[in-house]
């Protein structure tokens, strides 16, 4: 059997947008472009939409014909398998963002300068940080400022702790998943008992035995971090503006 006859399993994000292009197909009578499907289910980047439809399509979940603008076709669990289709399938709608622009965000040329990095959100309390359930959408970045994307991901910061180095909130930190204990000034994201810290991240800081998660605005106090757990380092800040 094919990928089609046996699709892979969606993620919730996933399951939202099949029903939002399957509803909006319906309300309006012809299936709905990219930034109308971005809109619908809160997603502000077409990019990462063209990802998930990629990823739609690889699960056979999803498909659209050359040339053909605005022909995306999707299905639910439990519906039967597409049917056979002449046309060319497999080919980006039109309003999707294409291989040459992502290479225009990556600075490069090359396809293989660009990342796909998954936006998780905040941390979420008592959950692993990369739960395959908390990935929202996936943001294309340049692979000469974050370097390989093995255990890359992406937080929104909450809260003014770390000004002093720059972090504002509403700002986005790239994190690298840890393996091993930080090092003095790493910028990490923490938890502590599954609870999330105020901003999501802090400057790591050992003094003899002791452990602190040290934040960058006066206004707050240090946080003693020997029951923290720590999810990655920061690598790199986003800010939209």
């Amino acid at each position: 059997m094919n990928s089609r006859e046996q699709p892979g399993t969606l993620t919730p994000i996933q399951h939202k947008i099949l029903q939002a292009i399957k509803r909006l197909t319906r309300d309006r009578r012809r299936p709905p472009s990219m930034r109308e499907v971005a809109d619908n289910v809160g997603l502000e980047s077409v990019g990462g939409l063209s990802y998930q439809y990629r990823e739609l399509m690889a699960k056979g979940y999803l498909r659209w014909e050359a040339g053909r603008p605005r022909t995306v076709e999707v299905r639910l669990p439990g519906d039967p398998p597409f049917p056979p289709n002449d046309g060319e399938i497999g080919c980006l709608p039109e309003d999707a963002v294409p291989a040459s622009q992502v290479d225009q965000m990556s600075g490069n040329a090359g396809l293989g300068q660009v990342v796909w990095v998954p936006i998780v959100g905040r941390i979420a309390a008592g959950r692993p940080i990369l739960a395959q359930e908390s990935i929202q959408e996936r943001m294309p970045l340049p692979r000469d400022v974050v370097g390989s994307e093995e255990g890359l991901f992406i937080l929104e910061v909450a809260g003014d702790s770390m000004t002093g180095v720059g972090i504002f909130p509403g700002d986005w930190v790239v994190v690298r998943r840890l393996f091993q204990t930080p090092q003095d000034g790493d910028i990490v994201a923490a938890t502590i008992d599954g609870v999330e810290l105020e901003g999501t991240v802090k400057t790591y800081k050992r003094m003899g035995r002791e452990v602190w998660l040290m934040p960058q605005n006066p206004g707050y106090t240090p946080i003693p971090g020997g029951r923290a757990r720590f999810a990655g380092k920061v690598v790199a800040v986003l800010r939209k503006v």
